[in-house]
């Protein structure tokens, strides 16, 4: 059954979301939503479209905000774990294994 661009549009609120309060079971649990909801894209009004086009650039950013504090707080551990570089720049963290964190 394809959903129509209205319940698409809610998956990616859903995933909004979870990405504003992360937990990666909430996120993974998006993740279906959004192959349904990347299906139904081809049909509905203009006005529809675009709105569903300005909901993906807010999640796209919201990806884009936590990819950099992300590399920002790896920088600071980087400085503090290893030092910085003759550059300044806080030196690299070498990963040694895994880590799995259960909230």
């Amino acid at each position: 059954m394809r959903l129509n661009l209205s319940t698409a549009r809610q998956r990616v609120a859903d995933l909004r979301e979870a990405l504003l309060n992360p937990a990666p079971e909430r996120i993974e649990a998006c993740l279906p939503g959004l192959v349904e909801a990347a299906s139904c894209i081809e049909k509905g009004d203009l006005n529809t479209l675009f709105a569903l086009k300005n909901d993906l650039k807010r999640v796209k950013s919201l990806l884009q905000h936590g990819e950099m504090m992300n590399r920002g707080l790896a920088r600071l551990l980087g400085a503090e774990m290893a030092g910085y570089t003759r550059s300044g720049e806080a030196a690299p963290i070498s990963a040694a294994g895994t880590v799995s964190l259960k909230g």
